[in-house]
């Protein structure tokens, strides 16, 4: 059986794939980062020397593969699903980067924030559940 791009079991699949791609390059790039720039330690500056040098750092440079990976996914899926969908469903790495932040950085988050990582998880899960592409 040929699939076409309008098929949406298809779109919903690909969907799927490409936002947990995004997701997972974006949380995994963000972790890299942040374990990068604390060796870097602390960095308020204009001088562009200063950030070239950052990214001797392999940690840095790892993170910021992966969030070009997260970045050519998501253009990908804005390219057939709507923004009304993409926006919300890769939400969820925001979710996932708080609990990472929690669990492998160690960082303390606040009962608020715990509220807010639930909020996005059920948007995400709500919206997650509808069609990809509404448009014809």
């Amino acid at each position: 059986m040929t699939h076409t791009v309008t098929d949406p079991k298809l779109i919903r699949r690909k969907s799927a794939f490409f936002a947990a791609t995004v997701i997972c390059a974006n949380v995994c790039g963000n972790l890299l980062l942040t374990a990068g720039m604390h060796q870097v330690g602390p960095m308020v500056t204009v001088q562009l020397l200063a950030y070239l040098h950052v990214l001797r750092n392999p940690m840095v440079d790892g993170g910021t593969v992966l969030l070009a990976l997260g970045l050519f996914a998501n253009l990908s899926l804005l390219s057939w699903a709507d923004l009304s969908y993409v926006l919300p469903v890769t939400a969820t790495g925001y979710a996932f980067s708080a609990i990472v932040g929690w669990a492998v950085l160690g960082e303390h988050v606040s009962r608020g924030r715990w509220v807010g990582v639930a909020l996005i998880t059920l948007g995400a899960i709500l919206v997650g559940r509808t069609q990809p592409r509404t448009t014809p």
